[in-house]
């Protein structure tokens, strides 16, 4: 049994590292983007708003998407879930730490499935922060105080 924890503690791990990077990069990248999408519209402030704020919104949804794909094919590969759909919707619950508890896995790999619900929390305080200070610096400019 300690095995078997060690082993899911590793796996586990090595996701949530592996897509906490993938977030991190994807913030990161989005950066120069955004700066040149801004420079780009910088004369009309409202279809800047726009433009940059539904960019950053998209790339960092790609980014989560990515994440709950990858925790599926965790999932599908190790033979926890039987099919690709399940997969994903056992992914996309634990990510988001909703939890239902209408699919659970065996206790052999249950353990690892905490690890992606980790990953979730972490991309989404990632997601929250960046979205904050994308808005703080469109705002003023849409309502005219700098």
């Amino acid at each position: 049994m300690t095995m078997v924890l060690l082993i899911q503690t590793l796996i586990g791990s090595a996701l949530l590292l592996g897509c906490t990077l993938v977030h991190i990069l994807a913030v990161v990248a989005s950066i120069p983007v955004l700066r040149r999408l801004g420079h780009r519209y910088q004369n009309q402030v409202m279809k800047r708003t726009f433009v940059v704020f539904s960019a950053t919104v998209l790339i960092l949804l790609a980014s989560h998407s990515v994440q709950v794909w990858a925790w599926a094919a965790l999932f599908l590969i190790t033979g926890d879930m039987p099919d690709l759909a399940t997969s994903l919707y056992f992914s996309t619950v634990t990510y988001t730490t909703l939890g239902y508890g209408d699919i659970v896995l065996e206790d052999q790999s249950r353990f690892v499935a905490t690890f992606g619900a980790v990953t979730g929390l972490i991309s989404f305080g990632i997601t929250t922060a960046f979205l904050i200070g994308v808005l703080s610096r469109l705002l003023p400019e849409v309502f005219g105080s700098k």
